[in-house]
């Protein structure tokens, strides 16, 4: 037809068919991609603010998940709370972290009577300037600690193998360890604050004359008490005195070292000592007859 007439045109289109719909496949393989991003990251995270010992646990838990592994001796790979040992069974720990590990904020120091609080630094810059004009010098007790708790100061006597503070299974103290407590007698008559006396023990099983660690515990922790009181401490100064066993371990490591068998001892502040009395009228009282008693707190403390 020629260019310029008033012609009908018609103009054929040839559709090609595509593929079909996609689908959502590619939501899924990036929901999988960002969540293998999130799990990286994570374990990134935990390996920057893990300590020494916790990496040596997870090394250890990945040589041998199922059983009892060379480092750590934990089953978890994480440290959640618990107590690894060398047996499945559960330990308390109540004095977590050990120094290097990762510490959360206790609720005492969130309110202000944690161990950074004023009242326990002022309480352990008394003890060791009592310490210091009694001339007893912390560079020569290898097996002496004094740490700030949240419950105040903590004096540790640590067991040392070569001299050890009690005969072995038995109460009874060695002459070095009364000595030592002899000479720390006046050092508590200058502080007076309440103290708590804890004994404890290694895991290693002893049974002899009807006693086991929990006997051995409680019995030297009262035994560092009489010596105390031999020294010039007044019993009313006591607030507590008990024995722990193996359930507290110096050592969570190596739950048989020398230096989970250890007294305690602790120069409460009156927070503290606040807290352990309202704790053990509570628990071991008797609520009928507390309930009815009208008691203000000036008439108690």
């Amino acid at each position: 037809m020629a260019l310029g007439t008033n012609g009908l045109v018609i103009r054929r289109v040839k559709k090609i068919k595509k593929g079909g719909h996609h689908g959502g496949a590619w939501k899924i393989a990036l929901a999988d991609f960002a969540l293998a991003m999130m799990a990286l990251f994570l374990v990134l995270w935990l390996l920057s603010v893990a300590s020494p010992e916790e990496l040596a646990s997870i090394e250890g838990y990945f040589h041998d998940p199922m059983g009892p592994s060379t480092a750590g001796f934990s089953a978890n790979p994480i440290d959640l709370g618990g107590s690894p040992a060398k047996s499945p069974e559960k330990k308390l720990d109540l004095q977590l972290p050990d120094p290097g590990s990762t510490d959360l904020p206790m609720k005492d120091e969130l309110l202000g009577n944690g161990p950074d609080s004023a009242e326990s630094n002022s309480l352990n810059n008394m003890l060791q300037e009592a310490m210091s004009n009694t001339n007893v010098l912390l560079s020569q007790q290898q097996n002496l600690r004094i740490e700030i708790t949240p419950l105040g100061v903590r004096i540790t006597l640590l067991d040392n193998p070569d001299k050890p503070m009690f005969e072995r299974g038995s109460a009874r103290m060695m002459p070095d360890i009364e000595n030592t407590l002899l000479t720390m007698s006046p050092i508590f008559n200058r502080i007076t604050n309440p103290i708590v006396i804890t004994g404890h023990t290694d895991s290693s099983k002893f049974s002899g004359d009807r006693l086991d660690n929990w006997d051995l515990s409680a019995l030297r922790a009262n035994a560092a008490r009489r010596i105390l009181e031999e020294g010039g401490v007044a019993d009313k100064r006591f607030a507590q005195v008990i024995g722990l066993s193996d359930t507290i371990p110096y050592n969570r490591f190596d739950t048989d070292s020398a230096e989970n068998r250890r007294i305690s001892i602790t120069l409460l502040t009156d927070e503290a000592y606040r807290k352990l009395l309202d704790q053990n009228r509570r628990f071991f009282g008797n609520p009928a007859q507390q309930s009815d008693l009208k008691l203000t707190p000036e008439t108690v403390f």
